[in-house]
């Protein structure tokens, strides 16, 4: 059931993502998506005392981001700001979900499977990718696309910084050379 649940959510997402004519509006959903999941994430981490930063995972996602970054057509070293400042945002919202339970727990709530959450993450990122790809190969995003991209970003726990650092990372990212 968590799987058909899971792919019922991941079309209409892929679908809006591109059936949307405003790239910010689209990656924002994306992002604004991935970073609620963090929730699970923390509750999962919480509920079997691992630590929230995994240093071993963080690579091994970003060396697979990047690989997926040069099938989707973007030059796999930009776009490594970027990446690390997702996962970066996603490790401050997991602190921020466990300091706000130290003194305001959740009994009653209880995180979704990590295995299920790992895959939703990696879906979201498939899709935050093709859409980078997609606008660099209209131009990149301009600066009142920027703008609005800092302003539709609303996910719970994500800080003003956090945004800011996500937007000015997706600056950097460049399409992938011929040969590259």
């Amino acid at each position: 059931m968590h799987q058909l649940v899971l792919l019922v959510s991941l079309f209409c997402m892929v679908s809006s993502a591109f059936a949307s004519p405003d790239p910010a509006t689209s990656l924002a959903s994306a992002m604004n998506q991935r970073m609620q999941v963090m929730k699970d994430v923390a509750g999962y981490k919480s509920a079997h005392h691992l630590p929230v930063e995994d240093l071993v995972r963080e690579q091994k996602v970003l060396a697979a981001a990047q690989a997926e970054a040069g099938e989707a057509g973007v030059d796999p070293q930009s776009v490594a700001p970027f990446i690390q400042a997702q996962m970066d945002a996603a490790k401050a919202i997991q602190y921020r979900y466990l300091a706000d339970w130290l003194s305001r727990p959740e009994p009653d709530w209880k995180p979704a499977n990590l295995e299920d959450v790992r895959a939703r993450i990696s879906q979201y990122d498939n899709v935050i990718l093709k859409t980078i790809s997609e606008q660099l190969k209209s131009g990149g995003f301009s600066d009142g696309e920027r703008a609005q991209l800092l302003s539709l970003l609303n996910a719970p726990q994500l800080s003003g910084a956090d945004k800011q650092r996500l937007v000015d990372s997706l600056a950097l990212i460049k399409p992938k050379l011929p040969g590259q």
